[in-house]
């Protein structure tokens, strides 16, 4: 059995203690250091415990209880000037020893560089828990598996399209739905076990194909561009764009933001030519719905700063902004819509080309979007080699948002051919390093991604990685 030493004090210490002694497993023996009465009740009893009274920020002190050997401690004090100095005694007496320290002030994982000791932050924790109770965000496991987004925790509300649905319509190799909460009952589930409103139900996967998961339940649609932000930003380079695509660009960004669920739109302009011109593009912005921001110099970085403050959601311009700044949008993990040369009032379908495993990553932005455009969705097939998994995946999502897919499969005839011929629609593209690496030899390559430019008279949407965000 191992030796455990417990140095606390405080309310927090207190209730720590009362719940350990009822656990049933309490097998090695800890040794409970404490300087305040208040801190030890009537319950804190058993054969493995065994209570020492004094005040462990005396090192010498502290040095006599260690004359035998501990091989784990914690530290739960609710004063910051003991937990400091309790920290440097053990640290001085037992140079390289396993120390679990509560940090309930958030001071101390950036101040101490100490690879044996685990802070834990109470403040961090109790954040992260009560954002999980808010409606748009899911509960993370932080503390058990990888902690990062592979357990996930959501609540369905009334009206989601996972309501009155079987477990089994939503399992997949990606992701597992084995628990269900309600009425204060934990349920495991079964392939028939049906989900009701209210309901919480547990998820474990791919953290990024959870948070796709995430966004479906809470609606079938209107939740663009939700989870990536709220607001939409056109930028405009006014020194290399023509006034008739400009004011096409105004028309396009404010038909999406009167259309979608979308709280404002922003518009940048950068190099203006005159300030009369700027005045006679904008004339009609409102301030509410729509406001003007403009950046006499040529400081594109200037994007990087309103993407962050105005909690943008998704990026409008042209392609050749587009072409020279990729990069930049690329480290935002922002959605970017490049416009095309029809009116967006006018377009007819979404497309999606299945190229590789990340086709699937963000699919309920898909349908989320066409749903409150009005638009079919086309999901087109070439030399795919896990099709099968992937256009289940489709379909599924096709039944949840209650939104026809038409699925286009021929090993034979490249879908880029056949989609140059028409300018109705809207791509959905990954936003990822294949789009970015476009060269001279891209005309070459055999990566549908590489090759979006071939269909850039279109609308394009591209999306970057929901685990990225």
């Amino acid at each position: 059995m191992k030796n455990i030493m417990i140095i606390c004090d405080g309310i927090l210490a207190k209730n720590f203690l009362e719940k350990i002694v009822t656990l049933k497993n309490l097998r090695h023996n800890y040794t409970i250091i404490y300087n305040s009465d208040e801190t030890i009740s009537e319950n804190i009893v058993g054969d493995n415990l065994t209570l020492e009274k004094f005040d462990a920020t005396s090192l010498p002190r502290l040095k006599v209880a260690l004359s035998k050997k501990f091989d784990t401690f914690m530290i739960i004090q609710d004063n910051k000037f003991n937990t400091i100095n309790i920290y440097k005694n053990l640290r001085e007496i037992l140079p390289d020893v396993e120390i679990y320290l509560l940090d309930a002030w958030d001071d101390f994982s950036d101040r101490l560089d100490d690879k044996h000791l685990k802070s834990v932050d109470l403040l961090d924790i109790i954040t992260s828990r009560l954002v999980g109770y808010l409606p748009d965000h899911p509960i993370l496991a932080d503390d058990i598996g990888l902690g990062s987004g592979e357990i996930m925790e959501a609540k369905v509300p009334v009206g989601s399209s996972f309501a009155y649905k079987r477990v089994g319509m939503f399992t997949n190799q990606k992701y597992k739905i084995p628990m269900i909460y309600r009425h204060n009952e934990a349920i495991v589930t079964k392939y028939n076990t049906m989900i009701f409103p209210n309901d919480t139900i547990l998820m474990v996967g791919e953290p990024s194909v959870l948070k796709d998961v995430y966004t479906t339940i809470k609606t079938a649609r209107g939740q663009f561009p939700s989870p990536f932000g709220i607001n939409f930003y056109l930028i405009i380079d006014m020194a290399r764009t023509e006034k008739n695509e400009i004011l096409k660009m105004i028309k396009s960004a404010k038909f999406l933001n009167e259309t979608l669920t979308n709280h404002k739109l922003f518009i940048r302009i950068i190099n203006p030519t005159t300030l009369d011109s700027v005045k006679e593009l904008t004339s009609d912005c409102d301030g509410l719905s729509c406001e003007i921001m403009v950046e006499y110099k040529e400081q594109v970085s200037i994007m990087d700063k309103d993407v962050k403050h105005h909690k943008i959601g998704m990026i409008i311009s042209n392609n050749e902004f587009f072409e020279r700044y990729k990069k930049r949008v690329f480290n935002l993990k922002v959605p970017i819509l490049t416009l095309g040369d029809k009116d967006v009032s006018n377009l007819k379908k979404g497309v999606v080309i299945v190229n590789n495993k990340s086709s699937t990553t963000g699919a309920s932005v898909v349908f989320d979007l066409c749903g409150q455009l009005g638009l079919d969705i086309s999901l087109y097939y070439y030399d795919q080699i896990e099709k099968d998994e992937v256009i289940g995946y489709y379909k599924d999502l096709s039944e949840l948002f209650k939104k026809e897919l038409f699925i286009t499969n021929n090993s034979e005839i490249n879908p880029l051919n056949t989609l140059y011929e028409e300018s109705d629609f809207l791509q959905f593209v990954p936003f990822n390093e294949s789009v970015l690496k476009r060269n001279l030899l891209s005309n070459l390559s055999k990566d549908i991604d590489e090759l979006y430019f071939k269909l850039k008279s279109n609308y394009q949407l591209f999306i970057p990685d929901f685990s990225e965000i």
